[in-house]
C-alpha cells in the first residue's frame, strides 16, 4: 500500500515543481498560481466525504482502484488540453478528487485489515509514504523539465498510478466484511463525529497542519528560485540544484512524521505536538525574513522547516484514528480528511495573495508575509487539541 500511494502521486507536485514556468508561459499572477495549487485540495473538498464515508458501507479496495484510476486520466488531460488558468484548474481539481479515493479509504483499508495493536505505527508509516511520493513527484518534475516538453512530463507521470491500481487489484485483499457496513445511518450523519470533541480538536489541528505544509510545497521551488537568483546563493544553489533541495526537504518528511509519532508514544501527543507545531510556527516565520541571506544559511533554515513541518502529521492522525469509535471510522476519516484538506486548498491560496500583497514573487516584503501566514494557520493546531482534550476529559 505505501508503494502504491508512491506511484499514485507521480503527478502530485508537478505543478508546483513548475510554478515559474507557467507564471511566464501563462502570464499568470502569483495568486492564480496559487490557486492551481489550492484547485488541487478543492477536488480532493469536495469528493471526500462522499468516497471515504462509504468505506463504512462498502469494500475500500473498490472505492481505492475507481479512484486511482481518475488519477491515471486526470494527468493525461492536463498534457493534452492545458493552455491557462481554467484548463490546469480543471485537471488539477479532478487529481485531487483522485487523491481523495485513495489517501484516506487506503488507511480505512490497512486499519481495517492490521490487528489494533499495530494501528498507530500502520497510521505512522502509511502517513509517512504520502512524502516520499510527494518528493518523488517534485524531483520528477524540475529534473525532467530541462530535458522534456512539459505536455510530455504530465503524460508519463500516468504510468505511476497505472501501476498502483494493478498491484493493489493483483495483491490486496479485500478488508474483512463488518458488520457497520449495514448501517442505515444516514451519509450526512455528522452526530457521531460533533458528539466525539477528542475527533473535532485532531481534526482542526490537521486542518492547520495541512494548510502549513501545503502552502510550504506547493511555494517551495519559486521560493528557492527567488533566493537563488539572489548574489549571496552563489556556487552551492546551482551546484545542489533546486530540484534536489526541493526533494530532499520533502523527504526529510517522513523520518520526521515517524519519529514524531514515537516521540508521542512516549512523552504524550499534547506535549509533542504543542513544541512540533508552535517551534514550526516560529521557523516558518525565520524562512520568511531569510531570503537575503547566505544561501547556505537559507538551507539550514529550510532543512529545520522540512523536520518541523511534517512532525506533527502522524501524531494528528494517530489521534485521530485512536479517539474514534471503529463503527464510525470511515465517517470520522471523512470528516477529518474534509475539514483538513480544506487547509490544504486555503494554504497555497493564502500564500500567493500574500505575495502579491508584498510585491509579488520577486519582492522579499512578499515571501516574508506568505510565510508569516503559515505560521498563523499553524498556531491553531495546539490550541484546537488542547480544548477537545479538556472537553472530553469533562463528559468522560
Amino acid at each position: 500500500m505505501c508503494l502504491a500511494q508512491i506511484l499514485g502521486m507521480v503527478g502530485y507536485n508537478l505543478w508546483p515543481a513548475m510554478i515559474p514556468d507557467f507564471i511566464e508561459r501563462w502570464n499568470l499572477t502569483s495568486g492564480a498560481a496559487g490557486w492551481i495549487g489550492g484547485i488541487y485540495y478543492f477536488g480532493y473538498l469536495v469528493a471526500i466525504w462522499p468516497l471515504s464515508n462509504l468505506t463504512d458501507r462498502i469494500d475500500p479496495k473498490k472505492i481505492y482502484m475507481f479512484s486511482m484510476v481518475l488519477t491515471i486520466i486526470a494527468p493525461l488531460g492536463f498534457a493534452l488540453t492545458a493552455g491557462g488558468f481554467w484548463s490546469a484548474a480543471l485537471w488539477r481539481c479532478v487529481q485531487g478528487i483522485g487523491l481523495a479515493g485513495t489517501y484516506m479509504p487506503g488507511l480505512k483499508l490497512l486499519t481495517d485489515i492490521v490487528p489494533k495493536s499495530a494501528q498507530s505505527r500502520t497510521v505512522a508509516w502509511y502517513t509517512s509514504f504520502f512524502y516520499v511520493g510527494a518528493a518523488l513527484s517534485l524531483s520528477y518534475g524540475t529534473n525532467l523539465n530541462t530535458y522534456l516538453g512539459w505536455r510530455w512530463i504530465w503524460m508519463f507521470s500516468a504510468i505511476g498510478p497505472t501501476i498502483a491500481v494493478l498491484m493493489v487489484w493483483v495483491i490486496i485483499p479485500e478488508a474483512p466484511l463488518k458488520t457497520e457496513r449495514k448501517t442505515d445511518r444516514s451519509l450526512f450523519d455528522l452526530l457521531p463525529i460533533l458528539a466525539n470533541r477528542k475527533v473535532i480538536g485532531f481534526t482542526i489541528a490537521y486542518s492547520a497542519h495541512t494548510a502549513e505544509i501545503m502552502g510550504f510545497y506547493t511555494w517551495i521551488i519559486a521560493f528557492l528560485t527567488f533566493s537563488q537568483g539572489m548574489h549571496h546563493s552563489g556556487i552551492l544553489a546551482n551546484s545542489l540544484g533546486i530540484g534536489t533541495i526541493a526533494s530532499t526537504v520533502t523527504l526529510l518528511a517522513v523520518p520526521a512524521s515517524i519519529l514524531g509519532n514515537e516521540a508521542a508514544r512516549r512523552f504524550g501527543k499534547l506535549k509533542v505536538l504543542r513544541i512540533v507545531m508552535f517551534g514550526s510556527a516560529v521557523v516558518s516565520t525565520a524562512l520568511g525574513f531569510s531570503a537575503s541571506l547566505p544561501f547556505l544559511l537559507i538551507l539550514g533554515i529550510i532543512v529545520v522547516y522540512g523536520i518541523t513541518v511534517a512532525a506533527d502529521s502522524a501524531i494528528i492522525t494517530a489521534g485521530m484514528v485512536d479517539a474514534a469509535d471503529p463503527s464510525h471510522r470511515g465517517t470520522v476519516m471523512a470528516f477529518y480528511s474534509l475539514v483538513g484538506f480544506f487547509g490544504g486548498f486555503i494554504g497555497p491560496v493564502i500564500f500567493g495573495y500574500m505575495l502579491d500583497l508584498g510585491g509579488g514573487e520577486t519582492a522579499p516584503f512578499g515571501w516574508r508575509l506568505g510565510f508569516i501566514s503559515l505560521a498563523l494557520m499553524v498556531c491553531l493546531g495546539p490550541v484546537a487539541i488542547y480544548y477537545g482534550n479538556r472537553g472530553a476529559r469533562k463528559i468522560d
